[in-house]
């Protein structure tokens, strides 16, 4: 194996095992950390901070990487974050639906 293809497989590997769910863990909670801080009295507790930081901490980890992809040699890094941040994303709603429908049902 190359040296080139070992740093392609460090960048698959590291981005989307490491780096990709970290950003999709840690990005929503980002934003709702500062468009909670955001709503202060001053704007009588406004939810629209709050909404923008939640969006755009969904957005973030998406688009993050996206310069990485323009150049080959950081192309294997930005693809694998893409690819562990979206994975992270499906499995986590697909978690949190999960929770969501048993709670959802009326019991009789």
């Amino acid at each position: 194996m190359s040296n080139d293809d070992s740093n392609k497989l460090l960048g698959y590997l590291l981005g989307g095992l490491l780096i990709g769910p970290i950003l999709a863990v840690g990005c929503p909670f980002l934003g709702l950390v500062i468009g909670g801080s955001l709503s202060t009295a001053s704007n009588n507790y406004s939810d629209t901070p709050l909404g923008i930081g939640l969006v755009a901490g969904i957005l973030a980890p998406l688009l993050i990487p996206v310069p990485l992809l323009f150049r080959p040699s950081t192309r294997p890094w930005g693809v694998g974050i893409l690819i562990g941040a979206a994975l992270t994303m499906i499995v986590l709603g697909g978690l949190c639906a999960g929770f969501i429908f048993p709670f959802s049902q009326e019991s009789a």
